[in-house]
């Protein structure tokens, strides 16, 4: 797979609104929808107050049969930066000023996309290959909010915004709401606290006359309901991530699923990874009950859906990845149980490509295991094709690794990094010397079987970098060991 960087990063001339919107990061994409919800319910309370009546602008724009228009206001708000090569798209705080000029003029890029969306015609495609376009005027309403949210969204009441620095009035109405809608959405969002929403909201009401009018902030309190409503909508589903490609569908009744165990790197019972296990639901005539994947495993061979269901897990892992991340939750990564079927197939690696780029985290993160036992039992074939994985940086971990068993220059040279030696082994002064001829040779040790406090140690004592097992945690579903690490940080 391509790295995207400045030096091989090919500016798109996009055609339709999907492709632009496929241009942003997943991050941009998943904070433009829930900036989308608020501005609507923003917008809905604005058209039944007196905010921007006074206006052109507002006499025209604030109207309720516009509530469809400033959705998509907000949904496109931020669709200039799918001008921009992917490391510009999120503002990082040690941006040089020309970095932040880059970054900054995505508002008017933003506008001008919309414009030629808008027109489309062979004639300005023409113009703009040549460097001769120009923005065509519009009459149109809808047109002409899409175009102000994308370019004003950033322009603050006192002036302190970008990028013309507008002042009060001068700021277009749904611009001014799109703005709130996003700053709301950031707040609630990024605050680690008891009640981030009301913090967000007792924070933004407090900003009056400076960043934001009073007329909008007496729009904002009003529809706190509203607002609330979707912090909710979108909290439960996935804390601050909200779906927007529908990859992983995490009802409440769903068949299938990843439980979560914890896998602590100290005494004090620090969390530095996860363990995922896939697991299988709808047992007949036991509601409630579930079944491991080992269990079904030879059901799924035969109906050829290992390929499908493996990239359901990977896709909920690396989801699950984006979750703590946006949540502010440090981990060194997950570790999934991988279905065995999954290495008797041909290469996925064009699917682990496009997983990696519909989910924007660090693919060293993402985990999966090799039981030994099918190492084993692998052809040349199979062992090459794992090769090729490691190759491409996917992170394959040996599990239950007996050194006797298999040479570790072997796995070295096969490009193996990660293993997890077999528990029997443990509390073992020769294991414990292997552990440190495999950690001197740049291994990263895994464990498990820490059933007791003296396994525990011992396995934190000889250098793994994390372990499971039942002094740890116990396994979780994906939204309470979130709520769990929220809860232990604040």
């Amino acid at each position: 797979m391509t790295v995207v960087t400045e030096n091989n990063w090919k500016r798109v001339e996009y055609e339709t609104w999907d492709e632009a919107f496929r241009g942003l990061v997943p991050a941009v994409r998943q904070q433009s929808v829930r900036v989308a919800s608020y501005a609507q319910a923003l917008f809905l309370q604005a058209c039944e107050s007196s905010f921007a009546r006074n206006t052109p602008a507002g006499k025209e724009q604030i109207r309720s049969q516009y509530g469809d228009v400033a959705y998509k206001c907000g949904l496109y708000h931020q669709l200039g930066k799918a001008l921009v090569p992917p490391e510009y798209q999120l503002w990082q705080s040690d941006f040089t000023d020309e970095e932040a000029a880059v970054y900054r003029k995505y508002t008017v890029d933003g506008r001008a996309l919309v414009a030629r969306l808008q027109t489309g015609s062979q004639k300005q495609k023409e113009k703009r290959r040549a460097g001769t376009e120009e923005e065509l005027p519009t009459l149109n309403t809808p047109w002409t909010m899409i175009r102000e949210s994308c370019e004003q969204h950033m322009e603050r009441y006192d002036g302190s915004g970008y990028p013309a620095g507008r002042v009060g009035a001068d700021i277009s109405p749904i611009a001014q709401i799109v703005g709130l809608a996003k700053e709301l959405d950031k707040l609630a969002s990024e605050t680690k606290g008891e009640n981030p929403f009301d913090d967000a909201y007792a924070l933004l009401l407090s900003q009056k006359e400076t960043l934001w009018s009073a007329e909008l902030l007496r729009v904002l309190k009003n529809a706190e309901d509203k607002c609330r409503e979707v912090y909710n909508k979108y909290i439960h589903y996935t804390m601050t991530l909200p779906k927007t490609i529908p990859l992983v569908e995490r009802r409440e009744d769903r068949p299938m699923g990843l439980i979560y165990r914890p896998m602590v790197s100290d005494r004090e019972g620090t969390v530095a990874v996860y363990e995922a296990t896939p697991w299988f639901g709808a047992i007949a005539n036991r509601p409630g009950e579930t079944e491991s994947a080992h269990e079904v495993h030879t059901m799924l061979v035969r109906t050829g859906l290992i390929g499908d269901m493996s990239f359901y897990f990977l896709y909920e892992a690396a989801d699950t990845l984006l979750r703590l991340e946006n949540c502010k939750l440090e981990t060194k990564g997950i570790l999934l149980q991988m279905l065995p079927g999954f290495y008797s197939l041909p290469s996925q690696l064009q699917r682990f490509q496009e997983l990696f780029t519909d989910q924007d985290i660090d693919r060293s993160k993402l985990m999966i295991t090799v039981p030994e036992q099918l190492y084993l039992s692998a052809t040349k074939t199979r062992k090459e094709l794992m090769a090729r994985y490691l190759r491409n940086g996917v992170a394959l971990v040996l599990d239950d690794y007996h050194p006797d068993q298999i040479d570790y220059k072997e796995l070295k040279e096969l490009g193996f990094r990660h293993l997890r030696l077999a528990p029997e082994l443990y509390v073992q002064r020769e294991t414990a010397d292997m552990m440190q001829i495999l950690r001197e040779n740049g291994f990263t040790l895994l464990g498990k079987g820490a059933d007791s406090e003296d396994q525990l140690i011992w396995q934190l004592a000889s250098g793994v970098t994390a372990t499971c097992g039942t002094v740890t945690g116990v396994p979780v579903m994906e939204d309470e060991m979130i709520r769990s690490r929220l809860a232990a940080e604040r």
